[in-house]
C-alpha cells in the first residue's frame, strides 16, 4: 500500500441541512487500527458483504494497514462516528510490457441514514487523490452498482473476460473442436492427465506454474509466496483443482508435473492457469468441473478467463436463454489516459508496420473536445497535442480507457460508428494502429472468503 500521513489528507464539509452551531461536520481521513469495529459496525448496516470471519482474515493480508481504510466521520459535541468507508490497496500487476502499481478499491459503503450527504462521493474524491499520489496506472473496481461509479468519471470494462453456460451444454460442447490459443510453442501431445483436488505438499508446483505463466496473464497481481499462502488460506474458492501429467502421483522433487488448476467457488471458476502449450489441460479442467457442478444440481457456472481464452466460445454457446449473467462490472480509473497512449505509441507504429500500411502518416485524436495527433515515421511513433489534421478519429475519455486496456475493438467500433472517423485515412489507420493486448484482473483475490 501506498506511504500515506493521516493529517494533510483530511478534510471537512460542513452540513448544508442543519446551519445552527451543533451541526455535523464529516471529515474524511485515514482510519486507525482502533477504528476496526466501528468500520465493521458500519458496513453492517449499511448491508455490505463481509461477514466477521472475513473482515478479520483481510487484516491479516500481507502487507495490511489499517491506513489502507479510508473512512468519513461525522463529527459533533458527542464524537466522532464512522458514517463512510472505502478500501484500497496497492499491488503490482502485469500491464503490457510491464510490472505496474494498481489500486484496487472495494468496500465502499455509506451508513444509511447520511446517504444523502454525498460520502460517497467524497471517499471517491480521497480515492482519486490517491491515485495521483501513488502514481499508480490506474484503480479497478469491481461493483455490482457500476452506473454510480461511471457518473463519476470511471470506466465500465465489458463481460469479455466472463461468460456463464449450463455445465451440461458445456459438457456437450467441448466434444467439438475447440479452437487453440496462440502459445508461442506448438501444442504438446496430450498425455496422461490427472485432475483431483489440491494437496499441500503440492504448494510449490502451484506456486512455479503461476509464476511460468505470470507475463501472458495481463491485468494478473505479482504474488509473493506469502501472498499466495494468505490466499489458500483466506478460502475465497470452494474447490482448487490440480492437472497432474503422467498420472496420480507427484514425486516431491518433481514440480514441473503440475501442468494446470482450476480455482472455483460460489458456481464460478475464478481462475484457471495452465503450463505453456498446454491449451488440452484447460478443456480437461473444464471439463472436470462441469461434472461435478451438474452432480451438485447447478445449472449455471460463471467463467472468468482473459478474453482470447477459447473455451469462452464453449461456455457462451451454453448460455440457458433466461439466466442473465452476474452484474458484477470491473470498473477502471486511469490516472493519465493520454500519457500512457503516448507511451504505447511506438507499439502502435509496429502495428502499422506489420499490417503493411505505409508511412510516414498522422492519426487525429479528438477526446472530449481535446486535440491531439499521433505520428508514426519509418523508425518512431509519437503523440503531441493541439493538433487535428484532417485525417482524424473522434471518442470518449471512456474509449480510450477501454483502448488502453485492450477491451475497445476498434475496426467494430467503428463500423458501429460508436467512434467517428473523418477520413478513410483515419478508418484504416486507426483499424490498424490503435490494438492493445487485453487486460483481465482475476477475481480470486477480490472473491468473498469462505
Amino acid at each position: 500500500m501506498c506511504a500515506v500521513q493521516a493529517s494533510p489528507l483530511s478534510k471537512s464539509i460542513q452540513s448544508s441541512s442543519n446551519r445552527s452551531s451543533k451541526a455535523t461536520q464529516l471529515v474524511v481521513g485515514r482510519a486507525t487500527q482502533g477504528d476496526s469495529f466501528p468500520i465493521f459496525e458500519m458496513m453492517q448496516r449499511a448491508l455490505l458483504r463481509p461477514s466477521e470471519n472475513e473482515f478479520h482474515i483481510e487484516q491479516e493480508r500481507p502487507g495490511y494497514d489499517p491506513s489502507q481504510r479510508i473512512v468519513c466521520r461525522a463529527a459533533d459535541q458527542v464524537g466522532a462516528q464512522i458514517v463512510g468507508h472505502v478500501r484500497v490497496i496497492r499491488r503490482k500487476t502485469r500491464l503490457a510490457d510491464r510490472i505496474a502499481t494498481t489500486l484496487h478499491v472495494d468496500e465502499l459503503a455509506t451508513a444509511p441514514e447520511l446517504r444523502s450527504r454525498g460520502i460517497a462521493a467524497q471517499l471517491l474524491a480521497e480515492v482519486d487523490a490517491e491515485l495521483q499520489r501513488c502514481g499508480a496506472e490506474c484503480a479497478v473496481y469491481r461493483t455490482d452498482s457500476p452506473d454510480y461509479l461511471a457518473r463519476r468519471g470511471w470506466t465500465a470494462l465489458s463481460s469479455q473476460t466472463r461468460s456463464h453456460g449450463d455445465p451440461a451444454q458445456i459438457l456437450a460442447n467441448l466434444q467439438l473442436p475447440v479452437p487453440s490459443r496462440n502459445w508461442e510453442k506448438a501444442a504438446s501431445k496430450t498425455s496422461q492427465l490427472s485432475i483431483r483436488l489440491y494437496r499441500q505438499v503440492e504448494f510449490a508446483g502451484l506456486t512455479s506454474l503461476y509464476e511460468r505463466r505470470f507475463d501472458d496473464l495481463l491485468g494478473a497481481a505479482v504474488r509473493t509466496q506469502e501472498q499466495w499462502r494468505w490466499l489458500l488460506d483466506r478460502r475465497g474458492f470452494q474447490q482448487l483443482y490440480v492437472a497432474i501429467d503422467g498420472g496420480n502421483k507427484l514425486a516431491l522433487d518433481d514440480d514441473s508435473k503440475i501442468v494446470g488448476y482450476a480455482m472455483t467457488g460460489g458456481g464460478q471458476v475464478l481462475e484457471t492457469v495452465t503450463a505453456p502449450g498446454r491449451e488440452d489441460v484447460a478443456t480437461e479442467l473444464l471439463r472436470r468441473i462441469c461434472g461435478d457442478a451438474m452432480e451438485r444440481d447447478q445449472r449455471v457456472i460463471y467463467y472468468h478467463a482473459p478474453a482470447a481464452d477459447p473455451l469462452h466460445r464453449a461456455v457462451r454457446s451454453a448460455a440457458p436463454p433466461q439466466r442473465p449473467l452476474s452484474n458484477s462490472t470491473v470498473m477502471v480509473r486511469w490516472r493519465h489516459p493520454l500519457q500512457s497512449l503516448a507511451e504505447h505509441a511506438e507499439r502502435f507504429r509496429a502495428n502499422l508496420v506489420k499490417a503493411g500500411y505505409p508511412l510516414p502518416c498522422d492519426l487525429g485524436l479528438h477526446v472530449d473536445g481535446e486535440k491531439h495527433s499521433l505520428h508514426f515515421t519509418e523508425r518512431s511513433g509519437s503523440l503531441s497535442d493541439g493538433k487535428l489534421g484532417r485525417s482524424f478519429i473522434r471518442l470518449t475519455q471512456n474509449d480510450l480507457v477501454r483502448l488502453l486496456c485492450g477491451d475497445l475493438n476498434v475496426p467494430q467500433a467503428l463500423d458501429r460508428g460508436d467512434i467517428f472517423a473523418s477520413t478513410k485515412m483515419a478508418t484504416d489507420a486507426a483499424a490498424a494502429a490503435l490494438k492493445m493486448p487485453s487486460l483481465w484482473f482475476p477475481p480470486l483475490e477480490d472473491a468473498s472468503a469462505i
